[in-house]
């Protein structure tokens, strides 16, 4: 058994950029894991990580006396345990605007927003993992809002029509402040947000970010993980394959029925 441990970062109204990403753990390093990231947290005084309050020091955070050094320290320490228990990492990114301007709105109704389209994909390159090692996956995300929540499930019914029997049931979520791998693919998470403002809107970026984006590149002879953006071209493309080709009917048909099974029934007179 593998579970991917699933965050975003940029998905607040004012970003102008998204990505879903997360990374793949085998159920047999969960617990040592959680041990050794447990005494990691005691060891620095913390209750958890959160890559941004850290980098900001955060005045209401246990991070808010920390200097520079402490937090790259904590950083490559966040990445060594991570490299060390985990097998993969996914992240997928998109430019909000170009997606806005090219999706056409009856397709944008059956896909989703930006966020729901970026994590549908993710799931997607988690599936090709796993079938192709044989493997099951279980898909954990962090706990959220109501409205949050619901796109994600649509997420999961999108892929679940794509690929049936792999994602209903096989969801959950959690506190991050519960699940050390969460807290793990916060960094990750944070890190690709940032790589793909540099690399496709041209903006500079903090240096750990790049310290970290060296490091997941390299990782395992540059194969530990896989991040991807389209750009207007290739979501274009993706449309012209896509949109009402067989996979989405298939996708539709899915949903109705689905819409459907949720109607509430008329009771006899």
């Amino acid at each position: 058994m593998f579970t991917i441990f699933i965050d975003d970062s940029g998905s607040s109204p004012e970003h102008k950029w998204a990505v879903a990403s997360g990374i793949i753990f085998p159920a047999l390093q969960m617990e040592r894991l959680e041990g050794e990231w447990n005494t990691f947290l005691a060891k620095e005084g913390i209750s958890e990580f959160h890559s941004s309050e850290c980098l900001a020091r955060n005045q209401h955070s246990d991070f808010a006396q920390w200097d520079e050094s402490r937090v790259q320290r904590v950083f490559a320490r966040v990445r060594q345990i991570t490299f060390k228990y985990s097998v993969k990492a996914f992240g997928i990114g998109i430019y909000k605007t170009d997606y806005d301007e090219v999706m056409p709105e009856d397709m944008r109704k059956r896909v989703g927003s930006y966020y729901t389209w970026a994590l549908s994909s993710v799931l997607g390159l988690t599936y090709d993992w796993s079938v192709k090692r044989s493997v099951p996956m279980e898909y954990v995300l962090d706990e959220a809002d109501k409205a949050v929540k619901r796109e994600i499930s649509d997420a999961m019914e999108y892929s679940e029509g794509i690929y049936p029997g792999h994602f209903a049931g096989h969801y959950s979520f959690r506190r991050r402040k519960d699940v050390p791998a969460l807290q793990a693919a916060d960094l990750f998470a944070w890190t690709c947000y940032q790589q793909g403002r540099r690399a496709r809107l041209k903006h500079s970026i903090h240096p750990l970010a790049q310290e970290n984006w060296a490091a997941y590149a390299k990782q395992d002879d540059k194969k530990w993980c896989l991040f991807q953006s389209l750009n207007r071209q290739g979501i274009e493309d993706w449309i012209k394959k896509t949109y009402l080709g067989p996979e989405d009917k298939q996708i539709q048909e899915f949903k109705d029925k689905l819409k459907e099974a949720r109607r509430p029934k008329k009771r006899d007179a």
